[in-house]
C-alpha cells in the first residue's frame, strides 16, 4: 500500500472516531483512539522520510566520489528539472548548455557540485543520528576541503533549500536535521550550530581546539575567496578586453578604475571587524564553559592584536575581572590596577 494511503486511512480512521458526534464530548476511550492514529501517522511519515533520504543518500554517495562525476549528476538533475519536466525542447537544453558550457566544464563549478553533495550526504546522516559524536571529526574534514577550494567555487555551492540535487529527490522536507547549518559555505555556522553546541553540552575537552580550528578555517575561507573573486575579475577583464567591451576592473577608463578603487575591501572588513570579534567571543565562550586558564591567555593576545578595536576598553575591563576573578578562587584575593 502506498504511504499516502496508510496516512489517509490512519487519519480518516481518527477523524470518524469523533465525527457522528461533533456536539458530544469526547471520551476518554475516544482520545485514546485518536492519541493512536496519530501515532500511526507519524510513524508513516518518519518511515516514507527515512525511505526517501536513503534513496537520496546512496545516489549522492555514488556521485560525490569526484567532482566530474558530481558536477554530471548536477548537469542531469538541471535538465530534468527545468527542461525535461518542464516540457521544452531537447533544442532548449542544448542552447542554454553550450551558453553555460566555460563555466559547467571549470574546475570550480566541478568542485563546488562534489562539496554541495559532500555536505548533503553528512547533513542526511546527522538526521539519521541521536547522537553526533562521530561526526564532528567529519564537518571539520569538509570544512578544510570548503578552505582548499578553488575561491571561485563558492558561488556555485548550493544552500540545502537551493539545491537541485535536494529538489530532484524529493527530500527538501525530510533532510531536516535540526541544529544545522544550511548553507555550507558558512563555517562559522557550521561551528555555530552544529559543532560548538555539541561540544559545550557534552562537556568536550575539545572545545579549545574547536574554536582556534574555526577561526582558522573562517580566515582561510575569506582568503580563499579574495582570491577567486580577483581571479573572476581579472578573467572578466580578459574577455571584456577581447570582445573590445572595456568596462572590466582593468579598463583604461579611469572613472570605473576609480570606482573600483573605492569598493570595501570584504576581506579588510573581516580582518578589522569580525575576526576580533570572533576571537574574544571565543575567550569568553571558554571562560563560561570552564576554560579560563586558557582563555586568560588569550585574551591577552586577542587585546594585543587588535589595540585599536573599537570595543578594546570593554575587553580591558573583562581581563581585569576575570584576572580579579581567579585570583579570588586561588585565594589571593583581588588583584589592583595601576592607576
Amino acid at each position: 500500500m502506498h504511504v499516502y494511503q496508510t496516512l489517509l486511512i490512519a487519519l480518516g480512521t481518527g477523524l470518524l472516531l469523533t465525527g457522528h458526534a461533533s456536539a458530544e464530548p469526547l471520551k476518554k476511550e475516544d482520545l485514546e483512539k485518536m492519541m493512536t492514529s496519530l501515532e500511526n501517522i507519524r510513524k508513516a511519515v518518519l518511515s516514507r522520510n527515512s525511505k526517501q533520504n536513503g534513496v537520496a543518500l546512496r545516489a549522492y554517495q555514488n556521485h560525490a566520489s569526484s567532482p566530474v562525476s558530481a558536477n554530471q549528476f548536477y548537469l542531469e538533475c538541471l535538465k530534468k528539472l527545468r527542461f525535461t519536466d518542464e516540457g521544452k525542447k531537447a533544442e532548449a537544453w542544448r542552447t542554454y548548455r553550450e551558453s553555460q558550457d566555460d563555466t559547467f566544464n571549470s574546475v570550480y563549478h566541478r568542485q563546488a557540485k562534489q562539496l554541495e553533495l559532500a555536505y548533503l550526504i553528512l547533513t542526511i546522516k546527522a538526521g539519521q543520528e541521536t547522537d553526533r559524536r562521530e561526526m564532528m571529526a567529519p564537518l571539520i574534514s569538509f570544512a578544510d576541503q570548503l578552505v582548499a577550494a578553488d575561491g571561485r567555487a563558492y558561488r556555485y555551492i548550493d544552500s540545502i533549500s537551493g539545491s537541485l540535487f535536494v529538489e530532484a529527490y524529493g527530500i527538501d522536507s525530510s533532510i531536516d536535521p535540526g541544529n544545522w547549518a544550511s548553507d555550507p559555505t558558512s563555517i562559522e555556522s557550521i561551528y555555530d550550530q552544529a559543532i560548538l553546541p555539541h561540544m559545550r553540552d557534552h562537556r568536550d575537552p575539545r572545545l579549545v581546539t574547536a574554536w582556534k580550528s574555526k577561526i582558522s578555517q573562517v580566515q582561510k575561507f575569506e582568503e580563499s575567496r579574495k582570491m577567486g573573486k580577483e581571479r573572476q575579475d581579472r578573467e572578466s577583464a580578459r574577455e571584456d578586453r577581447r570582445n573590445n567591451r572595456g568596462g572590466g576592473a582593468n579598463s583604461r577608463d579611469p572613472r570605473l578604475r576609480a570606482e573600483a578603487n573605492e569598493e570595501r575591501d570584504p576581506y579588510e572588513d573581516f580582518l578589522n571587524d569580525r575576526l576580533p570579534k570572533m576571537k574574544w567571543d571565543m575567550c569568553e565562550d571558554l571562560v563560561k564553559h570552564g576554560f579560563r586558564d586558557e582563555a586568560l591567555g588569550l585574551m591577552f593576545e586577542v587585546i594585543k592584536a587588535h589595540p585599536e578595536y573599537p570595543e578594546i576598553h570593554n575587553w580591558l575591563n573583562g581581563l581585569e575581572n576575570e584576572l580579579k576573578t581567579a585570583a579570588t578562587e586561588l585565594g589571593g584575593g583581588s588583584t589592583t590596577t595601576a592607576p
